[in-house]
């Protein structure tokens, strides 16, 4: 539903990263991904190298439906995981078939799946009009039970959907420690940077 060609992708990113470059030299890499929403021709277009891949790498960010059966995320996971993909599931709290289901994620991490929660999901929650209760209750529960690889932002702009990385950094070194803190943002998002095709 977000659907771009991968050669519009490709002519963005170099503008963007040009762009990048001007303003700061090489203090920031970027690196070109794209998230995939789900469907069932995405193997398809995997297999055909329609869609870009994590900086190259075989890892791919997928989203999913919020309300998926357990049975189709699990179906989906392994389409990807034959294709000899590394399926990094996106802001694993959105989905409902995965509310205390610590079954149904070990058997997701053990066909391949890394799970991501978004940074936005790891702060408090606000005491007025946080529409998003229920994915902080399940991102904290995810994190209290290990079942979380990485912390990122789904930022979408600087105003209403803010990357939010450095309050949820704070919040896990707070309560979790350095290590888990180091490993959630930074050791594990450099393995998928490694982990090449």
């Amino acid at each position: 539903m977000f659907e771009k060609s991968k050669q519009e992708i490709e002519e963005n990113f170099k503008k963007l990263k040009q762009a990048v470059k001007e303003k700061y030299n090489d203090l920031i890499r970027i690196y070109l991904g794209t998230e995939i929403y789900y469907t069932e021709d995405i193997p398809d277009k995997i297999e055909r190298n329609e869609i870009h891949s994590m900086a190259g790498t075989r890892n791919v960010l997928v989203e999913f439906n919020y309300g998926i059966r357990t049975k189709d995320l699990e179906d989906a996971i392994y389409n990807i995981v034959t294709l000899g993909k590394t399926p990094i599931i996106a802001h694993i709290e959105r989905y409902d078939c995965l509310e205390k289901n610590d079954e149904t994620i070990l058997n997701l991490i053990e066909l391949g799946a890394k799970m991501q929660v978004n940074a936005e999901s790891i702060l408090k929650i606000n005491l007025f009009g946080d529409n998003k209760k229920v994915y902080k209750k399940r991102a904290k529960y995810f994190l209290e039970n290990d079942l979380v690889d990485i912390i990122a932002s789904d930022a979408h702009n600087l105003s209403t959907r803010k990357p939010y990385m450095k309050e949820a950094y704070d919040v896990i070194l707070k309560k979790y420690g350095e290590e888990k803190a180091k490993l959630l943002f930074e050791l594990n998002a450099e393995n998928i940077l490694r982990d090449e095709d």
